[in-house]
């Protein structure tokens, strides 16, 4: 994608996808080349499309206009939500008139940055194993100013986001912990980046057993991966680190239907994702992304309710669930983060199914230890266009899950379960750590099917900010 010239409007020969308000006419240059007053009969309202064919009158098929409503009324969400719209329309190569949809709080340069990162997120499509990958069709921006860092920019979250779905949306039999560690090799190649990564072998040595328990029911090995993107001089690190369960049966806990377990790894597809974008945006950050992946499946050796497990912070865990297993890997990815220096983390997962009960498929739990990092997270939230409420954490939670034989359970079931699951980890922060949990069960993906992508965007907005 790229910048085009204004006049494309008038001399070039793609398609024209056109911005419109409500309070704005059309311009009367393609009034008087069309031959007749179209803003009576284009839609200007929030969302809606109007296709207008040129019948040779241009040297391009038609103009596609999008109406955003009031300009004193439109918000950067709405503009997404309409420049997703009309970017599912675009059939062949097109140019975005900007400068249509600017408005006193929204200039040219976010206009073209969310109209390139909607189209490509609108481009998206699940990949049908056995059949070629669609081509996404080129769409160029015309602007009067110097856009092309805002496309780069808009382009970065874009694809960022859809290698995100695309790891996700992979069956668990072609997405495997071992898939996850390709993935990261390649990334790491590509960037050049650093990569540790802990096979069964290290992490026995290390005594990252919760891992190792989860891992026990699997016939393929766990691994914790820790790229390490430097790009921050003499800055401390930051840590994201995800969930990657590629499959969960639940264990002997087992699941009534596991369908849609293939998403229990979108944390660890996030981290990647976040890492990519950074690393394509070259921000001047210092951040590790830290993935704990492995199945939780059901053999002769998969571990049991009220077996007593040493994590890598020698802090024990009696199990009271075996599908509670987010919670055991992410405690030990937890410690390792502090281990490798961070003292400010970022944790995603899909945690708990009480989670998605209490706040649906709309706004995704967010837990935090440190009022002032909430805050900042709270505000970049917002504009960076996503949903997210604060769930409590107490030590009245703290002491439902004290154990008998351990310095805690896992789990006391569902009542509380994303609140508990969350004091659960703040167990394995350090005091001098400030720390955010994002419980994305509900959000992660829609109902079992197609990944979303969700908190990448403000998870980049937080780091590079």
């Amino acid at each position: 994608m790229r910048q085009a010239s204004y006049s494309f409007i008038y001399e070039g020969t793609q398609d024209i996808i056109y911005p419109i308000y409500e309070d704005r006419n059309i311009c009367p240059k393609v009034i008087e080349r069309l031959g007749y007053d179209i803003n009576l009969i284009v839609d200007k309202k929030f969302n809606q499309v109007t296709t207008i064919h040129t019948l040779g009158k241009y040297s391009y098929e038609k103009i596609i206009f999008i109406g955003l409503g009031r300009s004193t009324e439109i918000t950067t969400a709405q503009m997404r939500e309409a420049f997703i719209t009309v970017s599912k329309q675009i059939k062949q190569p097109a140019s975005f008139d900007a400068k249509r949809a600017v408005v006193e709080t929204i200039d040219i340069h976010k206009v073209t940055q969310l109209f390139i990162e909607s189209y490509i997120y609108a481009s998206y499509k699940e990949h049908v194993i056995g059949h070629d990958v669609n081509e996404m069709v080129e769409v160029n921006v015309m602007a009067n100013e110097n856009v092309q860092a805002d496309i780069e920019i808009g382009e970065a979250y874009g694809h960022g986001i859809n290698y995100e779905r695309t790891l996700a949306d992979t069956p668990a039999n072609l997405m495997t912990p071992k898939d996850i560690v390709k993935a990261a090799i390649q990334l790491a190649k590509e960037y050049d980046l650093e990569l540790t990564i802990l096979d069964n072998q290290k992490l026995t040595e290390m005594g990252a057993g919760g891992i190792l328990a989860v891992n026990q029911g699997s016939d393929l090995p766990a691994y914790m991966l820790a790229l390490k993107y430097n790009h921050g001089n003499n800055q401390s690190y930051s840590a994201v680190v995800g969930k990657g369960i590629t499959f969960d049966s639940g264990g002997y806990n087992i699941k009534g239907n596991s369908f849609g377990m293939k998403y229990d790894m979108c944390g660890a597809a996030s981290v990647l994702a976040i890492m990519k974008i950074l690393a394509d945006m070259k921000a001047n950050v210092n951040v590790y992304g830290i993935i704990a992946t492995t199945e939780n499946l059901i053999n002769g050796s998969a571990y049991k309710p009220q077996d007593v497990i040493t994590t890598l912070s020698k802090k024990t865990v009696e199990i009271f669930s075996t599908d509670a297993e987010g919670r055991m890997v992410l405690c030990d990815a937890l410690t390792y983060a502090q281990q490798l220096g961070a003292h400010q983390i970022i944790d995603l997962a899909t945690l708990t199914g009480a989670c998605e009960v209490a706040l649906a498929d709309v706004y995704t739990g967010v837990f935090s230890n440190d009022d002032d990092y909430f805050n900042k997270f709270n505000q970049v939230l917002k504009d960076s266009d996503e949903k997210g409420w604060k769930l409590p954490l107490d030590n009245a939670y703290l002491d439902k899950i004290k154990s008998n034989s351990a310095d805690f359970k896992n789990s006391i079931g569902r009542v509380g379960g994303a609140s508990i699951a969350a004091s659960f980890l703040q167990q394995f922060i350090e005091e001098d750590t400030k720390w955010i949990h994002l419980d994305i069960a509900g959000t992660a993906d829609h109902g079992g099917k197609a990944a979303t992508g969700v908190m990448i965007r403000s998870i980049v907005n937080m780091l590079k900010d």
